[in-house]
């Protein structure tokens, strides 16, 4: 039981931590999720205005897509990098098989340790990145997805309408007129 004149006061960390803590435990709103509505009644509860409570969302999407950007970047980077070793395995397993083959003075591992030097480059740059290159290449995804993301569609090379896919809609936009669907 909750005494109701406590006078307990929690930072902001402590709160966002106590109420993270108790979503996961609930369990029963979809895995901890809370509706736009809820959270717009408890932001009002805890008299947080509902404008700020927008920035704050809006904040938040921008952050949460760059964070999911970075990852996206390492997980495509570990990937690129899988690829350039399974090459090296083969290509080099094939010239092995080629020295052992035609005999005389062993020469594969010229170009066994050649690639490997860029072969340890490119494990470096994959396990070990630098910030401004994580960074740079989050930027350049986002960039991507937004390219993607909004087309525009040219008549006789004029433009003729844009259209924009985002969360889930599609935005057709001419001049003035806008429609959604979805």
């Amino acid at each position: 039981m909750i005494p109701e004149n406590d006078a307990r006061r929690f930072s902001p960390d402590e709160v966002n931590a106590i109420l993270r803590r108790a979503l996961d435990r609930q369990g029963n709103t979809g895995a901890g999720s809370v509706s736009y509505t809820d959270l717009l009644d408890t932001a009002r509860e805890l008299g947080i205005d509902p404008a700020r409570l927008e920035e704050a969302l809006q904040e938040q999407e921008e952050v949460g897509a760059i964070e999911a950007a970075r990852e996206a970047y390492k997980k495509q980077k570990k990937q690129k990098f899988k690829e350039h070793l399974r090459s090296y395995i083969i290509v080099n397993a094939i010239l092995i098989a080629i020295d052992v083959m035609t005999g005389g003075p062993n020469w594969f591992f010229w170009p066994l340790f050649g690639w490997g030097i860029g072969l340890a480059f490119d494990a470096a740059e994959t396990f070990y990145p630098k910030e401004r290159d994580i960074e740079r290449g989050a930027h350049r995804l986002l960039e991507k997805q937004h390219r993607m993301r909004r087309r525009e569609v040219k008549i006789n090379g004029k433009k003729a309408l844009t259209i924009d896919s985002k969360a889930g809609r599609i935005i057709i936009e001419k001049g003035n007129k806008r429609i959604e669907i979805g």
